[in-house]
């Protein structure tokens, strides 16, 4: 973070100045006392479970430069003789997001690229960055911070050298995408595809739609919109709307797509075809989404002019990030892929296809977790899924986890199916499978399932 004058703090969070000097330069923030550092501004937010009001004392202790509070019956005086800066504020968070927005504002230089969408977020995001690093500094949020907290935690990381900033974006609230949007403001603006995720607060695949177009919508004037042009709802999508638009997708109606793509190669191939230019690609990752994701990431890096070559560059050197198709071989022989960071229809469909697509002459086991978050339908899209899996016919066997889970073996018909009750069964089970160099495991559920404590057990006993 660029230093910012307190009295420009207080004037980009809408604060009320109660203590402090006003040219005091402020070169940090932080929302956690128990790492906070001498001299940083403290945010006291709010969470289902805690009160950042309460750490405020401990904050003074650590030597905090500044500390931005909302209540209005905490008692600072005895912070005596430490004196930090105080500034209070109606709402802790919405102030952190007021800081961050007039700070993107400050650097300039950077292209902004906001990404949002129901899958591949991640991974688009990730393999943006590998390409536009090449030219230029370039940030992101990491992890999961793409949220109204840390979102802007990671914008207030931007320099005023930063060339480019990417951030992913997700939301479980109604009107997220809009707030995270007015705070980044995009030069860059791509929706992955549209499925059913978060379903609960949503409730149908166009109710996503309607939250996430906010991120369009947000879009600078002389900036650009990416679009997958595969998406039965982004395809409809008025482009007259928009200055600019680059579609992507698997086919030729697309400004840059993919053909001649092998999947079943350790590292999958492809042809991308952009900007008039056809260049040989391998993927570092398996999946035909995975390259769905890579075409969005060079729809945006080919809009700001980066070539076809730097392109390729940048997606042969992405590293993929851990729980997305993460896939290794044991000593067995057999192949175990964690895709366990998360879960919905519509992920576990592409999931499934793409592993039977790579791996044509082996048997596919399907280790399940409840998919959360699907509100009042959650049981009916646990029973479509079921059936979908039931036609599946390189699907071997089948093993559930979890209250849901255990309805959607009602629709399995065809092939075995099991449901347990708990992780230590699911491993149990497991072991007892006859496992040979033609076996391949699929590990995928929401991440609340914690899946990914089977699949390192497992890989342990396999090993």
């Amino acid at each position: 973070m660029e230093s910012f004058y307190l009295k420009d703090f207080i004037k980009a969070v809408n604060g009320k100045f109660l203590l402090g000097d006003p040219n005091l330069l402020i070169k940090s923030v932080s929302i956690d006392s128990r790492t906070i550092k001498k001299g940083q501004f403290y945010f006291a937010l709010k969470g289902k479970n805690f009160d950042g009001h309460d750490f405020i004392k401990e904050c003074i202790e650590r030597e905090a430069g500044g500390i931005v509070y909302s209540k209005d019956d905490i008692d600072l005086t005895k912070s005596f003789p430490l004196f930090p800066s105080i500034i209070k504020v109606n709402d802790t968070l919405i102030a952190l997001g007021e800081l961050a927005k007039a700070y993107v504002k400050r650097c300039k230089k950077a292209k902004v690229i906001g990404i949002t969408g129901s899958n591949g977020k991640t991974t688009t995001k990730e393999i943006l960055v590998s390409i536009l690093k090449r030219r230029g500094k370039t940030i992101c949020n990491k992890g999961n911070f793409n949220n109204r907290v840390g979102l802007p935690l990671s914008a207030l990381n931007l320099q005023m050298d930063t060339e480019y900033a990417v951030f992913e974006m997700g939301t479980s609230l109604s009107g997220e995408i809009k707030i995270l949007s007015d705070i980044i403001s995009p030069d860059v603006a791509v929706i992955t595809n549209i499925g059913y995720s978060h379903l609960k607060t949503f409730g149908s695949p166009i109710g996503v739609f309607k939250e996430k177009r906010a991120l369009l919508d947000s879009v600078c004037a002389d900036g650009f919109i990416v679009l997958n042009a595969d998406d039965e709802i982004l395809k409809n999508v008025s482009q007259k709307m928009y200055s600019k638009v680059i579609t992507f997708g698997f086919y030729g109606g697309a400004d840059v797509y993919a053909h001649n793509i092998t999947l079943w190669l350790d590292k999958p191939k492809f042809e991308l075809y952009i900007n008039g230019v056809s260049i040989s690609v391998t993927m570092p990752l398996k999946g035909r989404f995975n390259i769905a994701n890579a075409l969005a990431a060079s729809a945006v890096a080919g809009g700001l002019g980066f070539s076809a070559e730097e392109i390729k560059d940048g997606i042969e050197a992405f590293v993929p990030p851990p729980m997305r198709m993460e896939t290794v071989k044991t000593k067995s022989g057999v192949i175990l892929i964690n895709d366990a960071y998360n879960a919905n229809p519509s992920s576990v469909k592409e999931a499934l296809q793409s592993v039977c697509e790579s791996y044509p002459d082996s048997d596919i086991n399907l280790v399940f977790g409840d998919m959360l978050e699907l509100g009042e339908k959650a049981e009916v899209y646990h029973g479509e899924l079921g059936s979908f899996i039931d036609g599946l016919h390189k699907i071997h066997n089948i093993y559930l986890l979890g209250e849901l889970s255990k309805g959607m073996k009602n629709s399995i018909n065809k092939k075995p199916s099991y449901h347990v009750e708990n992780k230590k069964e699911l491993l149990e089970l497991l072991e007892k499978n006859s496992n040979t160099a033609k076996t391949v495991y699929l590990f995928k559920g929401s991440r609340s399932m914690k899946l990914e404590e089977v699949y390192e057990s497992f890989k342990m006993k396999l090993d």
